[in-house]
């Protein structure tokens, strides 16, 4: 029934073809054993190769010893080549939503891939179970999930595959009696300490006392958790890509009043959707993050910003921006200015001044770049200076006829907060004459009645 199963599971989902490699994680446990048996079994049939993986903790002294002996005579025994990795401290990453738990997970998980890079193994086999199933979607559930969390573990996630996720683990029990087999015993897995087994022990037998096949149950919810997600994934996908305003250096935007239009159930998936692709997962996202999102997003202000974990969000009018986590910010800074060419602080960039003699007409063939600027050179009040901004900034916009916040001004031109610190401004000394690549000030333009034009040109920007 076993040997079936998994059978039947590795062609459902496409688990290996044919030739590759298989990396089996192997524990020394009963689940990991009786996953060898199986696959060293079902090698010759589906025409592939194992290899055994065994990840050395170092954590019970001598029993860990032991353990990686057993291991390297079981696969002997197969005549299969057995590789080991031994964790280290720094292999135990700190910081992970699970505490010590989902931590040490991970780090089995990244040595595993280790050895399977080291050993040209195209897939990594997990022991896992409809027993750990179950445990698994408890767990989530316990701690707190959304429709995602209930799929539990999946029986593919590359390189990863699980084919024994829909055996129980009393049918592995009367597998190993049947066929002789040993493992070993983890002391670790009776310890009420840890969330895992408090499930195992205590929480399950009490559901199984009002439903017996709790974790078939179970198992059958994740599958259909599975479905509706991977539906819901599509659907929403679509909607996100029609949302989405054209990407910038920065990250990615989208249609604030749009996505404030839909049903609130849609938008939060949106938002999870758009933070998944931002970061690459949703580790560390919780509901309290949707929801200060869903609140910016509805709510009255023009602007404002939302820091999360490796992403930051921010609102410029109808546009709702997924950043990388910002950078410090640039360090303020001035310098004089005159003709000529003068360096900007940090270089390659360099700022060229020259007092050209050219016609009204020709001037404006030349304003489609935005780092080269006229204005009247006797209407500037010298000597010349570069800087960044400073709080206080005013500034005269070209066509407004009017002074204003130079901070009102780059976020109604939608500048991105972290980008303003770092926009060069070119001052005479009563006023911002150039708001640099940006806008030349209204009260140094050009006129018929111009004589002198200053040509101002940023050189060397990317």
């Amino acid at each position: 029934m076993v040997i079936n199963s998994a059978r039947q599971t590795i062609h459902t989902h496409s688990m290996i073809a044919a030739g590759d490699c298989m990396l089996v994680a192997v524990s020394g446990g009963l689940d990991s054993i009786v996953l060898l048996d199986v696959l060293a079994h079902l090698r010759q049939e589906l025409s592939f190769e194992i290899v055994v993986g065994h990840i050395d903790h170092g954590l019970r002294g001598t029993t860990s010893a032991h353990d990686a002996a057993f291991i390297q005579s079981v696969a002997s025994a197969y005549g299969i080549e057995a590789a080991i990795y031994c964790l280290t401290s720094s292999d135990l990453k700190g910081g992970h939503d699970e505490g010590q738990e989902g931590a040490a997970r991970e780090a089995r998980l990244e040595a595993l891939q280790r050895l399977a890079d080291e050993t040209g193994a195209a897939r990594i086999a997990l022991g896992h179970t409809l027993d750990d199933q179950a445990e698994t979607i408890l767990h989530h559930l316990a701690r707190g999930t959304g429709p995602t969390g209930l799929r539990g573990m999946r029986p593919v996630r590359f390189p990863f595959i699980r084919p024994l996720l829909d055996v129980s683990r009393s049918d592995l029990h009367a597998y190993a009696a049947q066929h002789g087999l040993t493992w070993r015993e983890d002391a670790s897995n009776s310890d009420l300490a840890y969330t895992r087994n408090r499930i195992r022990h205590r929480l399950l037998p009490e559901l199984r006392a009002i439903n017996p096949r709790i974790n078939e149950a179970l198992g059958r919810m994740a599958d259909l958790a599975a479905e509706l997600d991977e539906a819901t994934t599509f659907l929403v996908g679509e909607k996100l890509s029609q949302l989405l305003v054209a990407p910038n250096d920065s990250g990615t935007s989208m249609d604030r009043r749009a996505l404030a239009a839909l049903p609130d159930s849609l938008s939060r998936l949106i938002l999870r959707e758009a933070i998944r692709r931002a970061r690459g997962s949703l580790e560390g996202i919780e509901f309290a993050h949707i929801d200060a999102i869903c609140a910016l997003v509805m709510g009255t202000r023009s602007h404002g910003q939302l820091s999360l974990p490796g992403l930051h969000i921010q609102m410029q009018q109808d546009e709702l921006a997924f950043l990388p986590t910002p950078p410090e910010q640039s360090p303020h800074w001035s310098i004089d200015v005159d003709l000529g060419v003068t360096e900007l602080p940090g270089g390659p960039v360099s700022l060229e001044l020259e007092v050209v003699d050219m016609s009204e007409g020709d001037l404006a063939s030349t304003g489609n770049d935005p780092w080269i600027e006229y204005a009247d050179a006797d209407r500037i009040h010298f000597p010349l200076r570069l800087r960044t901004r400073v709080p206080g900034d005013r500034f005269s916009p070209l066509g407004l006829g009017h002074e204003m916040k130079l901070k009102d001004f780059l976020i109604n031109e939608r500048t991105p907060p972290f980008d303003r610190a770092a926009i060069p401004l070119l001052c005479d000394s009563q006023a911002i004459i150039w708001v640099v690549g940006m806008r030349l000030s209204d009260t140094v333009k050009l006129s018929k009645g111009t004589q002198r034009v200053l040509m101002m040109r940023l050189k060397g920007v990317q």
